[in-house]
């Protein structure tokens, strides 16, 4: 995606008074346009107008739009993670995403490079279950596709937009699309954004959490033929900031004398110690910079030759550089351990799909969609540790007191340094069909055959002898290589003109892989990990009702996952591991209201039974030692629930329209609320790392010209400014702080805060 770019361009718009039906979107998710009501999948879409009205202005923000949908960040940028019913993973490693993320019909390999604003997008499409038969590997959990305007040779537009937000946030943005003949025409967007962060330091009285935005795309549409179409786009962005996120100590988890053991290591200077968590953080933060760049380029031609036909060939190439230095990871005030990361993303894709047109055979009972796709990626990632000036004498003088004098003696800069590389080609063959049984009853089957192949190299190097408290010295040759089908069996029945019910089947892979981490000890065979498989059974209904008033979709369905793959931390480092079977059930509700011309609803629900069937070898908990009077060094989580699967997840939203006053001028004024129920945030699930359920409210009011050229409008996010994690973690190093309790395996954990309260105005025109 244009990583660093803005938020959606389109207004808001504002519904004419005397207009009372539900509009119906356009989806592209069985690869031809449809109504989102005819698609049986349990999917939602979002439109421009959507996104700006609800103040989604990046990709985080969607999980204020979708249900069962989740994504969060840690302290490193290209550390993204999607979910969707609970499944997925932070990615700042070489693990595949569960949810497969599209730009424009173009697979993302990388989660890492979305996290940024939106810039120009026409519409965002969130299919939930597996979807492995069209959108191919690393689709497990579901899909997300995000795509942006097409240029158009109708007429030349444009829009401009400015906004200021709190936290010194500051944005400009300008689209224009330029014909240039009735067959060829441009369209240019770009961005201009910075924020002042808002994550505040009393060690040193500075403001961390900024970052700064240039972004823009260039994107050309050519009518060469009346049956064939080319779309060009290009794009570049650059992100830069501290990379700084509020991290701070989980006090209501804490024993008195855990807190007592880890203030009196500190020599009483601690971080910030209070509950409920906040934003202002007493550490050490030196250096700390982050640089993100992207270029990309995609290339979308068209051939309709008649007879309804439709062949579409996609190819892109897009190189992703992110490089980051943390202002120090143990996160005190003292001078312990910073780390410089680097990852880098070069990849190509190439798939042809074959679209015929609905009802082409069979005497108009069958149509098909067919496809070939081929990807390749180099994937390279670099990590270095720099010791701090008080890392000999605090850290390796309790840990491993005979290292000191070495510790002090060898180069504390790159201290342990290590780099992965990795190159990944996957090949798909696809065919969907769709047969009418009746009139009335239409029955789906599909297919695709991927098979992946993975190379790569791991080596890490020990150049300061105290590092190995955090590395061990690695080199390994790796590879991997899997080839798995998925499958799609589908009954969607139209009980009536707005009635739609579905039965439906479908299996999901995603590719196993490389561990990409160093370790305390070296992974051995355990640097190469399974493949996931996922099964989902599904039953919904899609209705518009009462003359497209109200809209109701529901899905009840039960997802089995194999070799699922996670993320578990160890206390110095992150290890990806197979941990058994999920099973997951439950049901998805979505609806739209319009009871009056003036008043609009929109609601989503979504509730998860979510349950280890086998996970018999999982981590222990972080302080157990195996050691008689300790806990275990594994456990046995059969029957438990996952980490990042919480049992509901509520969206709610009211809009009020006005009828035009002062010569025209209309008003629209929108609030929203989420909740979300509490969570494990480990994959050791440590009652320690249950994250609390949080509810936020955000509100709008938009008010717009007679001539509908201008419009303002006055936003907010979280206005009771909740103050919530987002997720926990064991405190790095914990155990040179005196804070392990071996009889419990418990330990002083560390959270990520939530965005506090946000407020903005944004001034838009059109022309």
């Amino acid at each position: 995606m244009t990583a660093a770019a803005a938020s959606a361009t389109a207004e808001p718009h504002i519904p004419d008074p005397v207009v009372t039906e539900i509009e119906e979107v356009l989806v592209t998710a069985q690869r031809r346009p449809e109504h989102i009501q005819d698609v049986p999948l349990s999917i939602i879409a979002v439109s421009a107008q959507t996104i700006e009205a609800r103040g989604a202005h990046d990709i985080t923000g969607l999980e204020r739009l979708v249900p069962s949908l989740r994504l969060d960040t840690n302290s490193q940028s290209a550390g993204l993670s999607l979910r969707i019913r609970g499944f997925g993973a932070f990615s700042n490693a070489a693990i595949d995403p569960s949810v497969a993320p599209y730009m424009d019909g173009v697979f993302v390999p990388r989660p890492g490079a979305l996290l940024a604003r939106f810039l120009d997008v026409q519409s965002v499409e969130v299919l939930r279950g597996p979807q492995g038969t069209l959108f191919g590997r690393n689709a497990t959990a579901g899909a997300l596709s995000i795509r942006t305007h097409d240029p158009s040779v109708d007429r030349a537009t444009g829009s401009l937009s400015v906004r200021r937000s709190s936290f010194e946030g500051q944005e400009v943005q300008g689209v224009y699309n330029l014909p240039l003949s009735e067959t060829f025409a441009l369209r240019f967007a770009a961005i201009g954004a910075s924020d002042g962060g808002f994550v505040q330091n009393r060690l040193d009285g500075q403001t961390y959490g900024g970052s700064s935005t240039i972004a823009g795309r260039v994107s050309a549409k050519w009518l060469l033929s009346n049956d064939l179409t080319w779309i060009l786009r290009a794009d570049h962005a650059e992100l830069t900031g501290d990379g700084v996120v509020a991290s701070v100590v989980d006090v209501s988890t804490a024993s008195p004398g855990q807190l007592a053991s880890y203030t009196a290591r500190l020599g009483g200077n601690t971080p910030v110690l209070t509950f409920p968590p906040t934003t202002t953080l007493n550490q050490l933060i030196k250096k700390s910079r982050l640089s993100d760049r992207q270029n990309g380029i995609t290339s979308d031609l068209t051939w309709q030759p008649g007879g309804g036909y439709t062949f579409r060939l996609i190819a892109s190439a897009r190189d992703w550089a992110n490089a980051q230095s943390d202002g120090d990871v143990v996160f005190t005030p003292k001078d312990l351990l910073t780390r410089d990361s680097t990852f880098d993303s070069s990849s190509q894709s190439v798939e042809l799909q074959v679209i015929s047109p609905e009802g082409a055979l069979l005497d108009g009972r069958l149509d098909f969609v067919a496809g070939l796709y081929f990807f390749k990626e180099d994937y390279r990632i670099s990590e270095d540790l720099n010791l701090g000036s008080e890392f000999c004498g605090f850290v390796v003088a309790v840990a491993a007191p005979p290292l000191v004098g070495p510790c002090n003696a060898r180069p504390r800069i790159n201290a342990a340094t290590n780099v992965f590389e990795q190159a990944t080609t996957s090949r798909a063959a696809y065919l969907q069909a769709t047969f009418a049984v009746s009139p009335t009853l239409d029955l789906t089957i599909g297919a695709r055959q991927t098979e992946d192949e993975k190379s790569g190299r791991f080596d890490q190097a020990i150049i300061n002898p105290a590092a190995v408290i955090m590395r061990a010295p690695e080199n390994a040759n790796l590879a991997f290589s899997d080839s798995q089908p998925s499958w799609r069996a589908n009954l969607s029945w139209r009980a009536g003109a707005r009635v739609m019910a579905f039965v439906g089947y479908s299996t999901g892979y995603k590719s196993g892989g490389l561990n990409s981490a160093g370790g305390a000890a070296a992974l051995g065979a355990r640097r190469v990990f399974n493949s996931e498989m996922a099964q989902d059974w599904s039953t919904g209904i899609k209705s518009l009702l009462f003359n497209r008033r109200l809209l109701m979709n529901v899905t009840a369905f039960r997802t089995e996952l194999d070799d699922f793959q996670e993320r578990s931390f160890d206390g110095v480092s992150f290890v990806i591991r197979n941990s058994g079977s999920i099973r997951a059930q439950g049901v998805e509700l979505e609806g739209q209201a319009r009871p009056t011309s003036s008043i609009g609803l929109d609601f989503g629900l979504a509730y998860l039974d979510s349950t280890f069937t086998d996970n018999r070898l999982a981590p222990g908990l972080p302080a157990c030692t195996g050691a008689p009077g300790s806990c275990p060094l594994t456990q046995d989580l059969t029957g438990r629930t996952p980490a990042f699967a919480p049992k509901w997840q509520v969206n709610f939203g009211i809009q009020y329209t006005s009828n035009p006053f002062m010569n025209g001028f209309s008003a629209q004024i929108r609030a929203d609320a989420n909740y979300s129920s509490r969570i494990h945030s480990t994959n050791d699930l440590n009652p320690q790392g249950f994250v609390d359920e949080f509810a936020t409210v955000g509100g709008r009011m938009t008010i717009v010209s007679p001539d509908e050229r201008w419009n303002i409008s006055l936003y907010g996010h979280n206005l009771t400014d909740e103050r919530y994690f987002r997720a926990k973690f064991p405190q790095v190093l914990d155990m040179v702080f005196g804070v392990r309790v071996p009889a419990t395996g418990h330990t002083l954990m560390r959270g990520y805060v939530g965005t506090p309260r946000t407020v903005g105005l944004r001034l838009a025109m059109n022309f």
